[in-house]
């Protein structure tokens, strides 16, 4: 039999399964609970970052968002973890950790990092409340089962993530501002350099 048949209804019955699931969690205290999670978590994001410098934190928070996805999709593909409560039917929880308490607590790190020193530091700090806080209060409310995972791993992963995240911010930056300082905008060349006659020139003319 065709392999990738084999794998088209796994599939299949994988989202019949995640959408009756879904469908009776819809209705508990816990679902709605995750709902409110998630709203206060961005409520409370808002109020402490600082919107000077909004589109650069999540610009930062995208890039820790599309790693964790990725990390979070291979971690329940490979059986290491598995979500009992997830907002849609999807195999991963993405809204609860990928999308929000995870890319929310690391822009507030970028935000209070001024330099790699302090960011090796806080990222410690938040990186413990992510694996050393809020992954155990998740397993004990049978929010997430880990298998063949534990906090350590998550710790040290979560750690890389938001380190690589945080280089690649800074090369896409500097690339950025190199590019600026070679090639001006065509909006800053105009106001810099108008397109009218000197004065003198256009005495000439009308004479």
């Amino acid at each position: 039999m065709d392999v990738n048949y084999m794998l088209y209804q796994i599939r299949t019955d994988m989202w019949n399964a995640l959408l009756a699931q879904w469908q009776t969690a819809i209705s508990t205290p816990k679902y709605w609970g995750v709902v409110v999670t998630i709203i206060i978590a961005y409520i409370v994001w808002y109020h402490l970052t600082d919107k000077t410098r909004l589109a650069s934190l999540l610009f930062y928070g995208s890039l820790i968002t599309v790693m964790t996805s990725l990390a979070d999709l291979y971690g329940t593909t490979a059986g290491l973890w598995y979500y009992k409560i997830r907002l849609l039917p999807l195999l991963t929880s993405v809204f609860l950790r990928d999308w929000t308490l995870i890319p929310l607590t690391y822009m507030l790190v970028q935000q209070y990092s001024s330099n790699w020193r302090q960011f090796f530091i806080y990222n410690a700090v938040g990186t413990f409340f992510l694996a050393g806080i809020v992954a155990p209060i998740f397993a004990a409310l049978d929010i997430i089962q880990l298998m063949h995972w534990n906090y350590l791993y998550i710790f040290v992963v979560s750690y890389v993530i938001a380190a690589l995240s945080r280089a690649a911010f800074h090369l896409v930056i500097q690339v950025q501002n190199a590019a600026r300082e070679k090639k001006p905008s065509p909006l800053a060349s105009t106001l810099m350099h108008p397109a009218f006659k000197p004065l003198d020139e256009q005495k000439d003319d009308d004479e």
